[in-house]
């Protein structure tokens, strides 16, 4: 059995820089629109990220045991 969560997330060229390169950001936390808040890995990231930074709303989906399955990008913000 799977869960999916969506969320948001918009982070400019500048603040990526800023806290990924600068201060080794490693983790970012979201809270879902379902109400939870989540960490994940800022790596898995990674593919989304343009010249904008990153912007878009996501699926994040997990396993019984919450544990990560997917990260998908459904659409710009």
């Amino acid at each position: 059995m799977t869960r999916q969560f969506t969320f948001a997330l918009v982070f400019s060229p500048a603040e990526l820089e800023r806290r990924y390169y600068r201060e080794g950001l490693e983790n970012i936390v979201v809270t879902t629109e379902q109400g939870l808040r989540v960490q994940l890995p800022l790596r898995r990231f990674v593919p989304f990220i343009t010249g904008h930074g990153i912007r878009g709303r996501f699926l994040l989906t997990l396993d019984a045991h919450n544990r990560f399955i997917s990260l998908q990008k459904t659409n710009d913000i």
